[in-house]
């Protein structure tokens, strides 16, 4: 049997809540890949927006993806873990995702050792200096008076339309200065290396990257939109990789 030895890190797949043709393409890639690294996974790390929108009702969940959610417990019944790090389209994650997917759900800011190193890992939004207008939105957004109304009084179907509506409005890392966000977002791990973490994983920026600092290392695991990125762990060593299934 193969051994169980490699951490893996991916994040804004933005699956959306439709069966259009670019989205099925990109759901069997995404299965692809897991059915390509499940022999010598140890862990699975989601850093945000898996899904391009994520809310769980008090009895009710998006009726889309079922075949992904199965994977995924697939996997957390042979005993892999999977963390799933709440991004900034994941607005609830609850009691289905922990309790009948067996995901380990992380609301902010996901930490722990591996052989001796220490892990930052977060989605990464609202951590660019210049990005402070949205941590106060986020703050509104994430407010229990918030999630109550939302969850009270708009019907699923509306807040899943609502939800698609905005998501096509709001792809605000199309517009930002990526230069800028990214030296920003370099600038933060390297505080947090400075801090005593080893490793530093953020995603959002949807630009892949990975980069030393001091004793450290920065990596971004970019997206699965355009670049189909992620990031690899093992052995004390944490590379960037793209997949290409063709390669499998």
């Amino acid at each position: 049997m193969a051994q169980r030895d490699k951490i893996y890190f991916l994040s804004d797949l933005h699956l959306k809540l439709d069966k259009k043709p670019e989205t099925e393409n990109s759901k069997k890639k995404l299965l692809s890949f897991l059915d390509s690294i499940e022999n010598d996974a140890k862990e699975i790390v989601l850093a945000g927006d898996f899904f391009d929108f994520w809310y769980e009702w008090l009895y009710v969940i998006p009726s889309f993806h079922f075949d992904v959610l199965y994977r995924l417990r697939s996997l957390t019944d042979k005993g892999i873990k999977v963390t799933y790090i709440a991004g900034n389209h994941d607005f609830m994650l609850g009691s289905f995702l922990t309790e009948s997917i067996g995901l380990n759900c992380v609301r902010e800011n996901y930490i722990f050792e591996e052989d001796g190193k220490k892990f930052f890992v977060s989605h990464g939004d609202g951590l660019a200096a210049s990005d402070g207008g949205y941590r106060i939105l986020k703050a509104v957004l994430r407010s229990k008076v918030s999630n109550f109304l939302f969850r009270t009084l708009i019907h699923p179907d509306l807040g899943i339309f609502l939800a698609n509506l905005t998501s096509k409005s709001s792809r605000r890392y199309r517009h930002i200065d990526r230069s800028k966000w990214k030296n920003e977002y370099f600038d933060f791990a390297a505080g947090k290396i400075r801090e005593g973490f080893d490793f530093v994983v953020l995603g959002h920026l949807h630009l892949p990257e990975i980069r030393g600092s001091g004793n450290g290392v920065y990596l971004n695991s970019g997206d699965w939109i355009n670049h189909f990125s992620y990031g690899s762990y093992c052995n004390g060593k944490l590379t960037l990789e793209n997949y290409d299934e063709k390669k499998e």
